[in-house]
């Protein structure tokens, strides 16, 4: 009987601790803005922050207002920035097909004036291998995040934002995560069958 509720307890403990890190969180301000004009700055899991800007660079007419942006960001670890729509599922799998307009470093964009724009964030705590890396990058411990932004009479300035970590993802304009797949009930029992034998190995 007592090992009986022993396996019953591993059971349950295993079960939490893979819920509680399958759901992820949002992290709090994990996406900040202007310290200088233009400035993004993004938490990654690595405990620091990485940067992306938009310089202002000309006006298309017939705008009165600049709306050319340079994209660059300072060598750091970096984030991937993507052009998204509201409420699209921010994740690895759309990120690996190439589904949306990834910008790219030193490039100019045009956003028009007082027009709201999403983008999509992924970063991570370091690139994934082969090393050294080349584009596109991937991340180890990643964390995905969505920023509305604007044009705001010549300076691309945040509106709202969305960091989750732990997570397989986030849906864009919302604090909704894609949580990680959770393993399946067979795989638990198993797990927890593994963990029972090694204990009573070592009675």
């Amino acid at each position: 009987m007592k090992t009986f509720n022993k396996l019953v307890l591993i059971f349950f403990l295993a079960v939490a601790g893979i819920r509680s890190w399958a759901q992820g969180f949002i992290v709090p301000n994990g996406i900040e803005t202007n310290t200088f004009p233009g400035e993004i700055n993004v938490w990654n899991s690595g405990s620091q922050g990485t940067t992306f800007f938009f310089t202002p660079v000309g006006r298309q007419l017939p705008s009165i207002y600049t709306n050319i942006f340079n994209f660059n960001e300072p060598a750091t670890i970096g984030v991937r920035v993507f052009m998204v729509q509201s409420n699209e599922a921010i994740s690895l799998q759309p990120i690996l097909s190439q589904s949306w307009v990834e910008l790219a470093l030193l490039n100019n964009y045009v956003f028009t004036n007082g027009v709201p724009f999403y983008v999509a964030l992924y970063t991570g705590s370091n690139f994934a291998p082969p090393y050294p890396p080349f584009p596109p990058y991937q991340y180890l411990d990643p964390v995905y995040g969505w920023a509305r932004l604007v044009n705001n009479q010549g300076q691309i300035q945040l509106l709202d934002g969305a960091l989750a970590y732990q997570a397989a993802g986030i849906y864009a304009g919302t604090q909704n995560i894609i949580q990680v797949p959770e393993p399946s009930f067979f795989a638990l029992i198993g797990i927890n069958g593994l963990l029972l034998a090694s204990r009573c190995r070592k009675a």
